[in-house]
């Protein structure tokens, strides 16, 4: 029997992970905004399993507020519990992924066109700053581009006013977060001036005040990335089933 494809990773232990220590006030919703800001931002990478005690130690607190946080999150279908107790990222097949990807094309659609409509021009230079960070700092790591355009992206989705929207690409991002990783790499080394086209198409319309060509480079953004990660979980699913 075929197994499900999922990407292969490096780090599937539970040991330390990239959050940030947190002062010992209002625990558990500062536990659970970190981690959904860790996910949607790429930071727990495909296939990392994380037990309670772990993520304690790398937030620095005790064990409750992280179970609650776990908690909430298995709940809303962004982690899975295991056996053992500890819990990880879902396994994303070639099929979940498509789905995914056509709600996101639906959503962030009418979200980027209805940013545009509304965004200050303050705004529009801050996701201008986010697009030459991402191309002058060549040195950091994917994480680190993976939260500027994170920040590109949701500076306009949320300049639609639409919160409930808004809160719903949020959802789709904390699927999806974990995988971006890899467009965002491969697609950064092999044709760097490509990977930012579609920001800067975003970026004329919105300065232009063309919200139908906004939508239109947002979504070839999302499409040049979903293609990526197609590709390989293609690939790995063909690996598994020989």
């Amino acid at each position: 029997m075929a197994r499900h494809a999922t990407l292969a990773s490096p780090s599937r232990s539970s040991g330390n992970f990239d959050v940030p220590k947190l002062a010992r006030s209002t625990l558990n919703d500062e536990v659970y905004e970190s981690l959904k800001e860790a996910l949607i931002q790429g930071r727990i990478a495909p296939g990392s399993t994380m037990t309670i005690r772990s993520l304690a130690a790398s937030f620095g607190i005790s064990m409750m507020p992280v179970r609650e946080a776990l908690r909430r999150l298995v709940a809303e279908h962004v982690l899975v519990m295991l056996p053992n107790r500890s819990v990880a990222l879902p396994v994303f097949t070639a099929e979940r992924f498509h789905e995914v990807t056509q709600i996101r094309f639906a959503l962030e659609g009418l979200a980027a066109e209805e940013g545009a409509r509304h965004i200050t021009p303050e705004k529009i230079a801050h996701m201008i700053h986010m697009t030459e960070k991402m191309e002058r700092e060549t040195d950091n790591d994917a994480t680190a581009r993976l939260g500027w355009n994170t920040e590109f992206h949701f500076t306009l989705y949320r300049a639609s006013g639409m919160s409930t929207l808004v809160a719903l690409i949020e959802g789709l991002w904390l699927q999806i977060g974990p995988l971006l990783n890899l467009p965002i790499t491969e697609l950064y080394e092999r044709t760097p001036g490509y990977f930012f086209e579609h920001h800067h198409r975003a970026i004329e319309g919105l300065k232009a005040g063309r919200p139908a060509d906004v939508r239109k480079a947002i979504l070839g953004d999302i499409s040049a990335a979903a293609q990526t990660i197609a590709e390989r979980l293609s690939s790995v699913t063909a690996q598994q089933r020989t």
